[in-house]
């Protein structure tokens, strides 16, 4: 698979992991998937980057204050300051920043207004993930919404989503950024499955396998849990998984 080419305003640009564990997460992550693991040192919070072939995939670092682990989703923008205040306008909440990342880029965290977490990324010198669609990187991001009508709205206006209704019945609610085969990420409405979990709003990783079965095999033996088995959907092979932290990404067939 060739690099990533340029990625438009509001598309996912970056994506990291905060954890609790940091030495257990990159064991985990660079035996699971083949990556390898670059720090950038203690005058940086140990915070570091996952590389595949050389390749720059995701960021990982311990959980700052107050912050949950999760991974996290970065929207790019071409400018930090002015989608903060779009975040604003649009009924969603500036929780840090923007601030310089000197020789990287400008970024803020915020909160949807149906509660999922996102940040924005403003690039100047780190351009983001630059692998897609294989083995080991990203093929997928979406936001199971615990509102949906508000969250399409919301990236819509703050993000700059050029949104198209994939479906919009009763029994399934999606939204996607771009159309078809152009389509970058997506809004689910996961209301009835939040609501019967206890969950909240929150953003999803998917990330590629070759062979679903044979990757989620490994991650369990590796300290991981998954529940239930694979299925098969109209998009590919899929199944969540939580990392032996406990924290949930998704592996999806290529």
């Amino acid at each position: 698979m060739p690099a990533r080419g340029e990625v438009p305003d509001g598309a996912p640009i970056w994506f990291d992991l905060a954890t609790t564990d940091l030495d257990r997460s990159v064991a985990y992550y660079t035996e699971l998937f083949g990556w390898e693991h670059q720090s950038f040192g203690p005058e940086f919070g140990n915070y570091g980057s996952f590389l595949k072939d050389g390749q720059t995939i995701a960021g990982v670092g311990p959980v700052m204050e107050n912050q949950p682990p999760a991974w996290g989703v970065y929207l790019r923008t071409s400018d930090a300051d002015a989608t903060a205040e779009k975040v604003k306008a649009a009924g969603g909440t500036v929780v840090f920043g923007p601030d310089n990342i000197p020789g990287q880029g400008r970024f803020f965290s915020a909160v949807d207004p149906a509660g999922a977490a996102v940040s924005f990324w403003q690039p100047d010198g780190h351009d983001g993930f630059a692998l897609w669609g294989e083995h080991g990187a990203p093929v997928w991001f979406e936001t199971w919404s615990s509102d949906y009508d508000k969250a399409v709205a919301f990236y819509k206006e703050a993000a700059g989503w050029p949104v198209s209704t994939m479906s919009d019945t009763p029994e399934f609610r999606y939204t996607t950024y771009g159309e078809g085969r152009d389509s970058v990420a997506g809004i689910y409405d996961a209301t009835k499955e939040l609501a019967a979990n206890g969950g909240t709003s929150g953003w999803a990783v998917y990330l590629g396998a070759d062979d679903v079965d044979a990757l989620v095999a490994k991650a369990r033996d590796l300290g991981g849990q998954a529940p239930g088995e694979p299925r098969d959907t109209p998009y590919g092979r899929m199944i969540g998984v939580a990392d032996p932290n406990g924290t949930w990404f998704q592996l999806s067939s290529i």
